[in-house]
């Protein structure tokens, strides 16, 4: 009897991506995501609550949640834990050389734990989404409706944010030991540093990046770039914010698929295992 031939390609990323149990929270780390997602909707729910007006904040609010919160906290914080995870579990749990042996390619492999983790990502930021918007624009006649594109363009945007940080915090799963902490930093220090420096710095965040992409579909104030103290932001071209966007991530998944070769070619596989028994 011979054995069946290996999936290649985008078969062996999608069979990566549905056989891969490694990066999906458990435990205290499930509860902390949910209550991370949901939390601008409990709040929501508590001032329609404790309010004398049973209107929602309306569209600028709903606007001004997506910039200032989705976008620049429940997004990258959720995909920390998820993206880092798709590989990460593995050297902790001493599981890497299961990993390394199956009989696809590193880039197929890298590309269906990406594929994973923004799946699930996905599952966690848009179902609240749906539900602040919601919750946002109650007691506006015919508000739900009339701004359906503009909610439509910033799901498209949440789902391109969500796809990039995926990439780029497997990447770090990879590569680093303390890949969460390292994570942390990033989020904190780069993107929401350079995000309030002057348009040269700020180009390289990618939650200023999306804002910029919102701006350009939707043509509303509402999610136009914010004025720094130092110098005036002036909106970027859709395609550049795209590309940014898209070159970032791309590359992340370059460079997480030579690190794994890297650990896999250097030893530190076996390493992590023996030292996990």
């Amino acid at each position: 009897m011979t054995r069946p031939t290996p999936p290649r390609g985008l078969a062996a990323a999608l069979a990566a991506a549905r056989t891969t149990a490694s990066g999906a929270p458990r435990g205290r780390r499930l509860v902390g995501m949910v209550l991370l997602a949901w939390l601008p909707v409990l709040v929501q729910i508590l001032r329609l609550t404790l309010s004398d007006s049973s209107r929602g904040a309306g569209f600028a609010g709903f606007a001004q949640g997506v910039t200032g919160i989705y976008l620049a906290f429940i997004v990258p914080l959720t995909m920390i834990f998820l993206g880092t995870a798709a590989f990460g579990d593995e050297w902790a749990s001493g599981t890497a050389h299961y990993v390394v042996g199956l009989p696809v390619s590193r880039a197929a492999l890298v590309v269906g734990r990406w594929f994973a983790a923004a799946r699930r990502g996905l599952l966690f930021v848009l179902p609240p989404l749906l539900v602040f918007y919601v919750t946002s624009l109650l007691g506006f006649e015919d508000a739900l409706t009339h701004y359906l594109p503009e909610l439509a363009s910033v799901v498209l945007v949440v789902c391109f944010l969500v796809l990039a940080y995926a990439a780029v915090f497997q990447l770090f799963g990879v590569f680093l030991r303390r890949a969460v902490m390292t994570s942390f930093v990033y989020v904190f220090l780069f993107e929401m540093l350079t995000a309030n420096l002057p348009q040269s710095f700020a180009a390289f965040s990618m939650s200023f990046q999306a804002r910029n992409i919102l701006f350009q579909v939707t043509g509303m104030d509402m999610f136009r770039l914010p004025t720094t103290n130092l110098l005036a932001v002036e909106p970027l071209p859709l395609s550049a914010s795209i590309a940014t966007i898209a070159g970032i991530g791309a590359g992340a998944l370059v460079l997480a698929t030579l690190a794994l070769r890297s650990k896999e070619s250097g030893g530190e596989v076996a390493a992590a295992d023996a030292a996990s028994t």
